[in-house]
């Protein structure tokens, strides 16, 4: 339940500090005073995005604090499961800065707003005006059905069905596009096969092939340079290995008395053995060294074949050009194994099909089953909201397995007539305003009681209400908050006067701002804000009274 709720420079409220009771807590003031300012400091709270212009004028930052007791609710695997600290008593910060800076806290832990929603749904469910209009949706009717009727677990097992169902249903279909754009290029990846495979590039071909086009093209220079200088090293008149050994000779006789000289001399034969081996050498270059056009033309031709490839393909490298041609290859000789694939998830696909079909049979039998046993309900707590010619029904569709979705096979519509005599139609066909709201409370109240919520929220859900209906109304909420902590914004005295705590905001202007407080009334202050409700301001004593008669009557 939340045991508190402070609030720090928020819309108009400066700093409040609110203690909320078991029970049932009525939150009651003038029109424009600041209650709806302090349903969405909780919203806050529970995860609702906020804009920078809530913070108060003047101030750079505004602060809502909450602390929930959450022991007895069975939330320790939530804490778990998003590695937060568990306390039996939970709070939880948000704090919105000018900047337009949002940050949360669960236990003084940062949060995500995701994380925050998501607790926020365990603790609290804010019943509004608004939200009647839910009633008309097909979504919330099926939910409603659901948690009342407490399918939590054939929901779930339906749920993981239908989700693996849709899973291989979009793999099967991604292997059906896959094959057909197989299909498609099978004629374009056998030609670019054919020609890769013809040319059949081999790894460091274009490096050795680019050497030998160098070669063979100069061929010439290099079979006349290499023989030129083959005869003037060894095999000429005057050749240099001819006047090294002449030198040599001159040396002898000096070396057998001089070291230096002696090993001068050695070094002097071993040029020369040197001079000759490299005139033999480029001697046998000479001569191995032909034009070759033939040989010439065909590397050429390669080579501006595997420049096309590389272009072509848009890669730089033969191996690039390899890999590509593997790929190429995979994809070809994949066009026959898809089909065994499609044919196991096909298989696959019926199987999950009959998981789905049997669970949400299951499901829908269960739905079904509880159909009656909540329109009896629906309609004996509508009687004590003043409405005992009022007639609930729940119309039932069984969809075909073509139709199904996340929620089920079927589908349901609220049917509802407010009077005696009338057949049911759609909610949103009949329903006044006043109706709906006393309907959903009906509602909430058996979902309530299914779904164990600490807290639940009613923000002025009695428009519309007067007299009887709003007495018997309130009678209604009170019953609810001896099962559930109830905190109800209202105008009604009537409701006003069941509370087991009643809270009251007010203005004040005695300072430069404006501001809104809240604060807990005494039993003299509550009579007098009764009474105040009842007629106005300056309440004659019977008016006094009459307050004082709606609270001691619960």
């Amino acid at each position: 339940m939340l045991k508190s709720l402070k609030i720090r420079n928020y819309a108009i409220i400066r700093q409040s500090e609110i203690n909320f009771h078991q029970g049932l807590s009525i939150i009651t003031g003038e029109t424009g005073a600041g209650k709806s300012i302090l349903m969405g400091a909780l919203g806050l709270i529970l995860g609702e995005r906020a804009d920078s212009k809530v913070i108060l004028e003047g101030t750079d930052k505004c602060v809502v604090e909450a602390h929930f007791d959450i022991e007895a609710y069975q939330l320790k695997s939530f804490f778990k499961n998003h590695e937060l600290d568990y306390e039996p008593i939970c709070i939880v910060r948000r704090e919105l800065t000018a900047t337009g800076k949002s940050r949360a806290f669960i236990n003084d832990t940062p949060v995500n707003l995701p994380i925050l929603k998501e607790l926020g749904l365990n603790l609290v469910d804010i019943v509004s005006q608004h939200q009647t209009l839910e009633l008309n949706e097909s979504q919330f009717q099926l939910d409603v059905l659901d948690a009342v009727a407490e399918l939590v677990n054939e929901k779930k097992e339906y749920t993981s069905h239908f989700k693996e169902y849709l899973q291989t249903k979009r793999e099967l279909q991604d292997l059906h596009n896959r094959e057909a754009k197989s299909r498609q290029d099978e004629d374009y990846l056998r030609f670019v096969l054919n020609e890769l495979n013809e040319f059949n590039p081999k790894e460091d071909e274009q490096e050795i092939l680019e050497k030998q086009l160098d070669e063979l093209s100069h061929a010439e220079t290099i079979q006349n340079a290499s023989s030129q200088v083959s005869n003037l090293l060894d095999g000429s008149e005057n050749a240099i290995s001819d006047m090294l050994r002449e030198a040599k000779s001159i040396l002898v006789q000096a070396a057998k008395h001089q070291s230096n000289v002696n090993e001068l001399l050695i070094r002097l034969d071993s040029n020369i053995l040197d001079i000759k081996d490299i005139a033999n050498e480029l001697s046998m270059i000479a001569e191995k060294t032909l034009a070759d056009p033939t040989t010439l033309a065909s590397i050429e031709n390669r080579l501006q074949v595997l420049y096309n490839l590389l272009k072509k393909h848009r890669v730089l490298t033969v191996g690039e050009l390899i890999l590509l041609k593997e790929n190429f290859e995979n994809q070809f000789q994949e066009l026959g194994s898809l089909e065994e694939q499609i044919a196991s998830y096909e298989s696959k696909l019926l199987t999950q099909q009959s998981l789905v079909q049997t669970a949400g049979n299951k499901l829908r039998d269960k739905r079904k089953a509880a159909i009656k046993t909540i329109e009896f309900k629906v309609n004996e707590l509508l009687a004590q909201v003043a409405m005992p010619n009022a007639h609930f029904e729940i119309g039932f569709k069984e969809l075909p397995f073509e139709k199904a979705r996340e929620q089920g096979m079927d589908e349901v519509v609220f049917l509802f007539s407010a009077n005696k005599g009338f057949t049911p139609q759609p909610i949103d066909k009949v329903a006044s305003g006043g109706e709906l709201s006393r309907l959903m409370l009906c509602i909430k109240s058996l979902i309530a009681d299914k779904v164990k919520l600490p807290t639940i929220v009613f923000d002025e859900i009695d428009t519309g209400i007067s007299g009887d209906a709003a007495q018997k109304v309130a009678g209604v909420m009170r019953n609810h908050a001896r099962g559930h902590q109830v905190i109800a914004i209202t105008h009604l005295p009537q409701i006003a006067g069941k509370a087991d705590q009643h809270l009251y905001v007010y203005k004040t202007n005695d300072t430069e701002q404006t501001q809104t407080g809240i604060r807990s009334l005494n039993p003299n202050e509550r009579v007098e804000e009764i009474a105040r409700m009842l007629s106005g301001e300056n309440p004659s004593d019977k008016v006094l009274a009459a307050a004082r008669e709606l609270i001691e009557n619960p």
